[in-house]
């Protein structure tokens, strides 16, 4: 057929060569085109990434999109009628045996079960009290964080039944955190509780006396009244004075004639003995 157009050998070598030529060209075209279009994205990307105005932009663009392919009519209708009032079943008070083992693992028995096995819930329970059905339970950890349980939230019925931990029903994570202290929230409220931190600070929640006592065998003695009521998220004030690397490890309250001592170094210290100073201060040594 080449033959028939009458074309010389190098004459069909050009026409070729610049069919090849063009062809490339438009392919080096479209990478270009191509390429611009990819840096054009990125950075409108990145501006979106940036900036939550512009993300805002592309949300709203998006859910309209949505809206204009799935709206449909109302199909009920809005009528100005009385508000309707749900009255829950009032539930009957009664009083339960709360059980926390120390894994962490919690319910609650009836009192009579509870008396029937009393030794072995003794002996196998790190927490028994007693306390109402519509009460809660205070959790305090080593975190300074106080967590709220409602009882009828945990399981009630068997003794031998294992309970649930108290993760699956609280912000209490037993990875972070280790419980201290637990007690029922309505005979906590019957008290004023005195919370400190290793660093000394001091706070009371709603007279007496305290002491303190640090790493380094320091005491202080100090009158409840001069540390002030607090509400449970503040700081506190700073009980006692302490050196560098010394930290607070207990807290002793003493009640008007108890004789309760500590053993210091195979001393033994009467902590109604030591002098009523003053908060804030560094205390004595023993």
């Amino acid at each position: 057929m080449a033959e028939q157009l009458c074309f010389s050998e190098r004459q069909a070598t050009a026409i070729l060569e610049m069919r090849l030529y063009k062809l490339i060209g438009l392919e080096i075209e479209a990478l270009m085109k191509e390429h611009e279009e990819t840096l054009a994205n990125i950075v409108a990307y990145e501006d979106i990434l940036n900036n939550r105005s512009s993300m805002a932009k592309v949300i709203i663009k998006e859910l309209k999109a949505f809206q204009k392919a799935y709206a449909t009519e109302r199909k009920t209708k809005i009528d100005n009628l009385k508000e309707a009032v749900v009255v829950e079943k009032k539930i009957e008070e009664q009083d339960v045996v709360f059980l926390m083992d120390r894994f962490g693992y919690a319910k609650t028995i009836d009192p009579s079960i509870y008396e029937r096995n009393k030794e072995t819930a003794d002996t196998e329970n790190r927490y028994v009290f007693t306390c109402k059905n519509t009460d809660k339970i205070a959790v305090f950890t080593n975190k300074g964080q106080l967590h709220l349980i409602k009882v009828m939230d945990l399981p009630y019925g068997k003794f031998r039944d294992k309970g649930t931990p108290i993760d699956n029903i609280s912000n209490y994570d037993s990875k972070e955190e280790s419980f201290i202290y637990v007690a029922g929230l309505e005979e906590l409220s019957k008290h004023k509780l005195i919370f400190g931190t290793k660093t000394g600070m001091l706070k009371l929640v709603e007279g007496e006396t305290i002491v303190m006592r640090s790493s380094k065998d320091m005491f202080l003695r100090v009158d409840c009244q001069t540390i002030p009521e607090k509400k449970k998220g503040a700081v506190g004030v700073r009980g006692m004075k302490l050196d560098a690397k010394d930290y607070l490890t207990h807290i002793y309250f003493l009640e008007e004639g108890d004789n309760q001592s500590v053993e210091v170094k195979g001393k033994e210290v009467v902590l109604n003995r030591l002098h009523v100073g003053n908060r804030d201060t560094k205390g004595v040594r023993k």
